[in-house]
């Protein structure tokens, strides 16, 4: 069964991901017939968002498919946030909202036209019969995928934060709204997607929503209270939820995007000929296989390119089971990578949304540059006025300087960049100084506390009864700053002890600058104190760069954290010669 042809495609769901395959496939193989089965119109109101880039790109092949009348779209090159009572713009490089029903009924209608195509108005609840293709389109409550998510090894993770869709009757701009409120943020993703109308989602703690009242209201209550709440923002329009309630964000992946059953456990099914339907293929695509979080808006993008990927290898190669085949080997790749830029993002704004204190234009830069993609130099290039300000804020007044190369105090130590050099063969940090390299010490056992005057002393954590009284011992004979190297979250009460002018934090495991710099980051916003990150591979200018000013660190050394411990555990007289 499995080196059949395509001859009979079934398709359950006709979003963008159902439309697109079946646009596709009809164009590349109009022999195929397929039923394309669907329930009237039962999308939520709001919007949708995407690049030109990418619509020109789906363009080339259908150039239809973005022909939605002007007033079921906006445009825009620029995004406002609102941090506190900061307006702060920041370009946003040629993107576009449209209405997510004009968008869906224009799809319906392109596949209605095309003369392979069946169209059933109802909602598929099992594999329908006399196929040789399922292609479960169905979002990401997918029926098709539930009898086989086993088989398909589905995974469903929620994140922390509560969400609520919402529509407004208000053409607003591109907008972040960061809210302070009593114990973290009410924070705001909002884009306008018609003429008139615009999509409004509020995110925030779970615990900072119970504080608000806001958690658990009946929906009506909560559309009004967060209308006055933002009453500013949307000009007094009123606010409609297009989703039941508040939710938890679910992160849905599958380890396998397409299945053959061998067996009838979970359905029986016959055609007209009779045929025993075990043996017939299932695939995912879309929501069905893969769900990333609303804060990177490509949600609707991927769909379509999983639907013209899928399309095309069926089309491409001799049978079923070898076009799903290279469809899951190149599409699975792409997606691991987004999912994990997803997650960074989703990270980002739980993180952000638990914090009361905002910095302007660095939390703005932080925001932006989240994704892996918006370093330093790209946000630049596309938007000098916003990062030199940026960079300004991180100087404290007008500078020419990159931001590695901007001068720093920890302690009584003035350090004339921001790059710790490691010297490998001493297992010791040379910090810059107007002098020259100042070698770093690292402190032994209490009773053998030596150093060399103005000199940078580490402090291992975990090595001393009382780290604050060696802090003060080194300060008191000289040691020009003293910083507390730390291997995770103090867990002493009271977090890190006092006395200590920065912190030396390793980074940890992860793909993105997020998950790298997540312990650096919280320590650094929880504690106050300029944070040095030791990263055990190098980081390249750029990277630094823009960890500075999106303000996740304030120096940087390429050094294992553990070889220093070694150091600092083997030193007879407690000190880094």
């Amino acid at each position: 069964m499995s080196a059949r042809a395509l001859d009979r495609v079934a398709v359950a769901g006709a979003g963008a991901a159902g439309a697109f395959f079946t646009l596709e496939l009809s164009r590349l193989r109009p022999d195929v017939a397929i039923d394309l089965y669907d329930r009237e119109d039962r999308s939520p109101g709001a919007g949708i968002v995407m690049s030109w880039e990418f619509a020109e790109r789906v363009g080339a092949s259908h150039p239809g498919a973005f022909d939605l009348p002007r007033s079921a779209m906006a445009t825009w090159d620029r995004t406002l946030t609102v941090a506190g009572g900061e307006r702060i713009w920041s370009g946003a490089y040629g993107m576009f909202g449209l209405s997510r029903r004009a968008f869906r009924a224009h799809l319906r209608s392109l596949v209605r036209a095309l003369p392979n195509v069946r169209f059933v108005e109802r909602t598929l609840t099992t594999p329908p019969a006399g196929h040789d293709l399922l292609v479960a389109a169905d979002g990401a409550n997918s029926r098709m995928r539930a009898p086989y998510e086993k088989e398909f090894g589905t995974r469903t993770t929620t994140g922390r934060t509560r969400f609520l869709w919402m529509s407004t009757p208000a053409v607003l701009e591109p907008t972040f709204v960061l809210r302070p409120v009593d114990g973290g943020l009410l924070i705001v993703h909002s884009y306008p997607h018609a003429d008139g109308e615009s999509t409004f989602i509020v995110e925030a703690d779970p615990g900072t929503l119970a504080r608000q009242g806001l958690l658990d209201r009946p929906i009506p209550e909560v559309e009004r209270a967060l209308a006055e709440i933002f009453a500013d923002e949307l000009g007094g329009a009123p606010l409609r939820a297009q989703t039941t309630g508040w939710r938890a964000f679910p992160t849905i992946s599958n380890e396998r995007w397409h299945h053959t059953v061998h067996d009838t456990v979970h359905h029986t099914v016959h055609d007209a000929a009779g045929r025993d339907d075990a043996g017939k293929h299932i695939v995912l695509i879309g929501d069905a296989a893969h769900t990333v979080h609303f804060s990177i808006g490509s949600g609707t993008a991927l769909a379509i390119d999983d639907a013209l990927c899928l399309a095309r290898s069926l089309a491409e190669r001799p049978s079923v089971a070898e076009g799903l085949a290279e469809y899951a080997a190149t599409r699975r790749p792409v997606l691991r990578r987004t999912q994990q830029e997803a997650h960074d993002s989703q990270r980002w704004f739980e993180t952000l949304s638990r914090r009361e204190r905002l910095r302007g234009h660095q939390t703005v830069f932080a925001l932006r540059s989240r994704r892996e993609a918006n370093t330093f130099e790209r946000l630049r290039e596309r938007d000098p006025e916003f990062v030199g300000r940026a960079v300004e804020v991180l100087a404290g007044g007008p500078t020419t300087a990159e931001p590695a190369e901007l001068p720093i105090t920890i302690g009584h130590a003035r350090l004339t960049g921001r790059m710790v050099h490691f010297d490998g063969h001493a297992g010791t940090l040379l910090f810059p100084t107007s002098r020259g390299d100042d070698r770093c010490q690292v402190a032994g056992p209490e009773e053998t506390l030596g150093h060399r005057a103005s000199s940078v002393v580490l402090v291992e954590e975990g090595r001393h009864a009382d780290p604050s009284a060696v802090a003060g011992r080194l300060r008191a004979t000289g040691a020009s700053a003293v910083g507390l190297l730390v291997s995770g979250f103090p867990r002493r009460a009271g977090g890190v002890p006092p006395r200590f002018d920065f912190l030396a934090v390793p980074a940890q495991e992860g793909a993105g600058r997020v998950e790298r710099t997540r312990l650096a980051d919280r320590l650094r916003y929880e504690t106050g104190l300029p944070v040095l990150l030791l990263s055990p591979r190098r980081l390249p200018r750029d990277e630094i760069n823009t960890l500075l000013v999106a303000g996740r660190i304030d120096m940087v050394a390429f050094a294992d954290a553990e070889e220093i411990a070694r150091v600092a555990a083997a030193e007879p007289r407690g000190h880094a010669a």
